[in-house]
């Protein structure tokens, strides 16, 4: 049974009639069951690539920060999770339950407003995110292990702020890069997921077409 968005009064009688959320958990039923997994790449194995784009982006930021303070081994563990791990997770979760969502039920029934916000979302946990939580958990490792003399943030925020830009400044190109990447990464690949949608249900309506003549 194909999945169609559709007003009221242009539902046939014998159609079967889903809320949203019916709706996705069939349609994503039949993406789990689909039986050559290659047509359906791109629902199946876009949240995984976004989040895998978002752990390279995010090591790269963390592995600079700690190493201009001088870290070492010292809390490596302890920086990864938030500043690599908890951004992929979140990169995850949110294009699979806030995005795909919209992309099966085409709620807006505007493609470009959401590849917008499936890069502006992969953008923010990427690149910017990491930019804050990176150098925060840094500061506070190099203040912790005495390996880089720094100010203090409550009583001089200003130096702190100074500090921040300087180590920041060598990467600032590569980061905005970085960014460019996550995001238009983000759009194309939610882009080939709302075609890949667009397939699924056209092959379904040619297979109902062609049980109705053999019947």
């Amino acid at each position: 049974m194909a999945l169609l968005h559709k007003k009221s009064s242009e539902i046939p009688e014998d159609a079967v009639r889903l809320n949203e959320k019916d709706a996705l958990i069939y349609f994503m039923k039949l993406v789990d069951g689909w039986p050559d997994k290659w047509e359906i790449w791109p629902l199946a194995f876009t949240p995984g690539i976004l989040g895998a784009s978002t752990v390279m982006s995010s090591i790269y930021i963390n592995s600079h920060y700690r190493g201009k303070l001088k870290l070492g081994t010292y809390g490596r563990l302890s920086s990864y999770i938030p500043a690599v791990i908890l951004p992929a997770l979140m990169t995850t979760f949110f294009h699979k339950f806030y995005v795909v969502p919209e992309v099966v039920l085409n709620t807006h029934q505007c493609p470009v407003c959401v590849q917008t916000k499936a890069g502006l979302l992969q953008a923010g946990f990427s690149t910017a995110y990491p930019m804050l939580l990176a150098p925060m958990s840094a500061f506070m490792f190099a203040t912790r292990h005495f390996t880089y003399r720094l100010p203090s943030i409550t009583e001089h925020p200003r130096e702190v702020a100074k500090l921040y830009k300087k180590l920041s400044s060598p990467i600032m190109m590569p980061v905005i890069a970085l960014l460019a990447f996550n995001m238009m990464t983000s759009m194309f690949l939610t882009g080939k997921e709302i075609q890949t949608v667009y397939d699924i249900n056209l092959k379904l309506q040619e297979k109902e077409q062609v049980q109705e003549l053999e019947e």
